[in-house]
């Protein structure tokens, strides 16, 4: 198969959002040459070291995973062509195929994805890949997971499998018929004082984005709250518990409360499990093409309730997120005490939030580290599950949807804010545990809805 210069073959729908695609996002991935310092002309002083000569290292075209590490599709590869190199013959060059490419303007670039051929050495492409000057950059398709412990059920209802639905099947938009039943207490509505908040805001006019596994639309907890739908995956639809709890922790009014229930919400699905699992898995590209569809959408906060390994298009694209107000907010980890930082929670584009129980006790998996922004309620948590089910969920992964649905609250009163002034706003609001100060346990602390929202306010509408 010929493939002209420019010319892509797309698997999903092409996004474009004007402005995104700048020179200073390029530098951070290394896909353009680095601006060498000047060097310093003249005789150093005494004492000084000559620094006449110094300049800047390029930065590597490509990114090689360390040998330890497995997070990501091994015989895949995503890489950028430099200015007038032809995807073909690079791609005969590398023994690889193509199996996709997509315009990302988030990161200011187009990715191809393409599969190596059997036998062929990803690390070793990679570093191949480092001198070729037909390549801009070049990684692996990194591998991430959802950040939540086996949901314990709260109660079950007929037996029966979950249906494999399409979003765009009018089936998966019904509410699912079942009966209304008694509920244990949501210690999250007292800790977080939501009755007072909610008389203040409930999150009106702002979007917020759940990037996860597949969220049951019909969830009687999510009835009228969805404003859009989007799929980054090539296979059949299957409602998924992650993906609803999340959506459900944020925006859920029917028996639950979610933290910002009057606010829309756009569903991207970029990871794929199965209905009766816990766990699902996304890529790098799936999770990039969901995020820029949520922007083009409008969405004000984007919920990223996963954790993996570093990713430098992934962070431009979250740093172009950051550049246009978009804050988003990821789950810290659930990798333990001693685990090495996780991403995206580790990337400063992005608010990172650990969980806490109902005494305000550390989630003992948790991770730990500077990167931690605040903490929210994520202990046995009531949550909503498919086909209209509850189940008690626990890990920081609804601990960050906690925090962006307060994020949608803020923003309904202080739209001007950008993520720096979010955070700001959340870290000295919140209510300080642990070590006196920021530590790397709970960072600034439990997050305090009610003192957010009342440094959110004019000084007249907080205090009447």
């Amino acid at each position: 198969m010929t493939l002209p210069r420019l010319q892509h073959h797309r698997a999903g729908p092409v996004l474009r959002l004007a402005g995104a695609g700048s020179l200073a996002l390029m530098l951070a991935l290394g896909a353009a040459p680095a601006l060498a310092q000047q060097p310093t002309v003249g005789t150093p002083a005494v004492g000084q070291a000559d620094r006449s000569m110094r300049v800047a290292p390029r930065p590597s075209r490509t990114v090689v995973p360390a040998a330890s590490e497995t997070r990501f599709v091994p015989d895949e590869i995503l890489f950028e062509l430099a200015p007038n190199a032809l995807a073909e013959t690079v791609l005969r060059r590398y023994g690889a195929t193509l199996i996709t490419s997509r315009r990302v303007e988030l990161a200011g670039t187009t990715i191809i994805r393409a599969r190596l051929e059997a036998g062929r050495d990803l690390r070793a492409v990679l570093v191949q890949m480092a001198d070729d000057i037909a390549i801009a950059g070049a990684q692996p398709n990194f591998l991430y997971e959802l950040q939540q412990e086996m949901a314990r059920p709260v109660s079950t209802t007929a037996s029966g499998g979950v249906p494999t639905l399409r979003l765009s099947d009018p089936a998966a938009a019904r509410a699912t018929p079942v009966p209304r039943r008694e509920l244990p207490t949501q210690y999250v509505v007292d800790k977080l004082r939501l009755l007072d908040v909610h008389k203040l805001a409930r999150g009106a006019t702002i979007r917020v984005a759940v990037i996860d596994s597949g969220v049951d639309i019909g969830h009687p907890e999510l009835r009228g709250a969805i404003a859009g739908h989007f799929d980054s995956l090539s296979e059949e639809f299957v409602p998924h518990a992650h993906g609803t709890a999340m959506a459900a922790a944020m925006v859920a009014q029917g028996q639950l409360q979610g933290i910002a229930p009057a606010s829309r919400l756009l569903v991207a699905r970029a990871f794929s499990g199965r209905a009766s699992s816990a766990s699902a898995s996304g890529t790098s590209l799936h999770i990039l093409a969901a995020i820029e569809w949520a922007v083009s959408q409008g969405a004000r906060v984007i919920n990223l309730s996963f954790a993996g390994p570093e990713d430098r298009m992934l962070s431009r694209g979250l740093a172009a997120v950051a550049a246009k107000g978009v804050i988003a907010v990821a789950a810290a980890g659930n990798g333990g005490p001693t685990a090495a930082p996780l991403f995206p929670g580790a990337d400063p584009s992005v608010i990172a939030v650990t969980a806490t129980d109902a005494d305000d006790r550390i989630f003992p998996r948790a991770n730990r580290g500077s990167y931690i922004a605040v903490a929210a309620p994520g202990v046995d948590v009531l949550a909503a599950e498919p086909q209209g089910r509850y189940a008690f969920s626990s890990g920081t992964s609804i601990a960050a949807a906690h925090v962006s649905g307060l994020v949608a609250l803020v923003l309904e009163k202080r739209p001007d804010l950008d993520l720096e002034g979010v955070r700001r706003l959340l870290t000295e609001s919140a209510v300080d545990l642990g070590s006196k100060g920021r530590d790397p346990v709970y960072g600034a602390g439990r997050i305090d809805a009610a003192a957010a929202l009342a440094r959110a306010l004019p000084l007249t509408a907080s205090r009447p």
